[in-house]
């Protein structure tokens, strides 16, 4: 018999057989609620499973009526081929890099475009071609990196490796990832941060083919504690025969073969490190079918050997910065040149130039007699300028000049004008058509409202007016004068005013403009090159915000911080 507890057996006139019974009740009660609780338990999970299958339902047939909709839009009607077309120039559009949106992991517009829709994904996943742009390592990572590759199936690829640095696990991935597909790359950008990590990385070109790589640009752009020029370096010695376009700082990267057409030296790491005279002869001798050559860097005066110029026959452009020849380097001591059309001299002093004048009037009548394009921006003419250059080059169409005080070659120009006016013959240059002024480095008189100058006319505006008038008188009328700068409105007016008082006409052009429009008459082009340039220019200044950033917070972050976990944590390779 079950135990009847103390407080029943408390309660007045309750005896043993009435307890026993109000125990039997108290226990089929609670088991008739469990058993009810059980039931509304089971009703209530039937009804959330209901729910759930509704939900669903309804999601499912939302979704499917916004596609429908959406399929209505003009936009949805497009065809797959016009998509990739709009996707194409997306892509290219080439919006600039922050580095700040980067960090904050802001998804290549690829990715976005392929997030819009289920067309548009599926078209997106479909163009091999819009996967084909890798930026490693500082956009895509290991795991982008490799599904980057799947995605281009077999398209060529335009690769930007840097700024490089010396890391086990970035070698690693280069080596195992990125180099099996080397054959694909059409475009090359390597980026180094100091004279070892350049050459660790092209030595992981050395010694492989690059069959489809037609543009190359070799950057090294770090802290070089080294001084001196920097070692001759093998690149792709199985070979890369397409190869047209080279663009290097001022390392000697010796190229596997002649069918270079354009190669390009910049001023960068700088006048510490100067190319050495053999570097030199060694990179231009492996690109005897040069066309376009632009020399803006360090060349050392002295060599160890003698060394012959460099013959250069299918040479077309030639571009010359001063500090090529800033120590003494004579130009044609390096190349030898004489059927270039265009010749551009940028920042030459007076004596580099004097030099370069005296070895053309020499050639002549076996160089020069093709040169079409002649432009000197921002160079300094002494005065000891004669005839003799004039007459080696007869076929000049075009000149590019900047304004100065003492405008010696126009003065000159003037002078030989007259004595063929006075003897009845043809001027030098006689196919010149075209002149364009610099005018950022005028001081003249100041120009009122109307476009009258206060004053008389400046001694630079006389001459220019007198060489129009020259030219006019003989015929040989110039077909259009171009002023360029900041201030080419105001010197058009001052020069128009004077003209006009001398009743002669020039068809003229004032193009205001800034360094960028300056820059275009010195050989630099918005392409390709530019933008990666753009792109390195605007990462390593965004990566030393970030030092410095470090190093103002480094004094009040708690002991135990690991920037190392940080970097991993917001993608940065550590």
């Amino acid at each position: 018999m079950e135990d009847i507890p103390d407080e029943l057996l408390a309660i007045p006139h309750l005896d043993q057989s009435m307890a026993l019974c109000y125990l039997d009740d108290e226990a089929t009660g609670g088991i008739r609620l469990k058993d009810e609780l059980e039931q509304l338990t089971t009703q209530i999970n039937g009804l959330q499973a209901s729910h759930d299958e509704l939900v669903r339902v309804m999601r499912n047939l939302q979704a499917r009526a916004a596609r429908i909709q959406n399929g209505k839009a003009p936009v949805a009607r497009l065809p797959p081929d016009v998509l990739v077309m709009v996707f194409e120039e997306c892509r290219h559009m080439h919006p600039q890099w922050t580095g700040v949106l980067s960090l904050l992991r802001q998804l290549p517009i690829e990715v976005r475009l392929s997030h819009i829709c289920s067309q548009w994904r599926a078209v997106a996943l479909s163009t091999p071609s819009l996967w084909s742009s890798i930026h490693f390592p500082f956009e895509h990572k290991e795991e982008s990196l490799q599904e980057y590759l799947k995605r281009s199936e077999g398209s060529l690829l335009q690769v930007y490796l840097g700024p490089w640095a010396k890391y086990s696990n970035l070698e690693r991935t280069l080596t195992t990832v990125l180099m099996p597909h080397v054959g694909r790359f059409q475009e090359l950008v390597l980026d180094a941060v100091s004279r070892e990590t350049l050459s660790a990385l092209l030595l992981a070109f050395r010694d492989e083919a690059a069959p489809a790589l037609r543009r190359l640009r070799v950057m090294c752009r770090g802290t070089i504690i080294t001084h001196g020029p920097l070692p001759e370096v093998n690149i792709f010695t199985k070979g890369a025969p397409l190869l047209t376009d080279v663009r290097l700082d001022n390392v000697p990267v010796i190229l596997p073969d002649p069918s270079v057409e354009m190669l390009s030296f910049s001023v960068y790491p700088g006048p510490q490190f100067p190319m050495s005279r053999s570097g030199f002869h060694q990179v231009l001798a492996a690109c005897s079918s040069l066309k376009t050559l632009h020399l803006r860097g360090f060349v050392e005066l002295i060599a160890q050997s003698p060394i012959s110029p460099i013959p250069l026959p299918t040479l077309r452009e030639l571009v010359v910065n001063g500090r090529t020849l800033g120590n003494g380097l004579r130009l044609f001591d390096l190349i030898s040149a004489p059927n270039i059309d265009t010749l551009i001299l940028e920042d030459v002093k007076a004596h580099p130039l004097a030099a370069i004048h005296k070895f053309i009037a020499r050639s002549h009548p076996h160089a020069f007699q093709s040169l079409t394009k002649l432009c000197y921006v921002r160079c300094e003419f002494g005065p000891d300028m004669d005839v003799h250059l004039l007459r080696a080059t007869p076929s000049v169409s075009e000149l590019v000049l900047s304004v100065d005080k003492n405008m010696h070659l126009v003065r000159l120009l003037v002078n030989s004008d007259k004595q063929a006016a006075m003897y009845g013959c043809p001027p030098m240059w006689p196919g010149l058509r075209t002149l364009t002024l610099h005018t950022q480095g005028y001081t003249g008189h100041v120009v009122g409202v109307p476009g009258v100058p206060v004053n008389e006319p400046s001694p630079t505006m006389l001459l220019l007016q007198e060489f129009i008038a020259c030219r006019n008188a003989l015929g040989n009328a110039i077909s259009l004068l171009r002023f360029k700068g900041p201030n080419a409105g105001p010197f058009c007016s001052e020069f128009h005013w004077g003209l006009m008082q001398a009743k002669q006409y020039v068809p003229t052009q004032a193009v205001g403009c800034q360094t960028s429009g300056i820059l275009a008459d010195c050989g630099y082009t918005d392409d390709w090159a530019a933008i990666a340039e753009a792109y390195s220019s605007q990462l390593r200044q965004f990566l030393a915000q970030v030092s410095l950033v470090r190093h103002q917070i480094a004094p009040v972050l708690p002991p135990n911080f690991n920037i190392q976990h940080l970097r991993r944590r917001i993608g940065v390779p550590t």
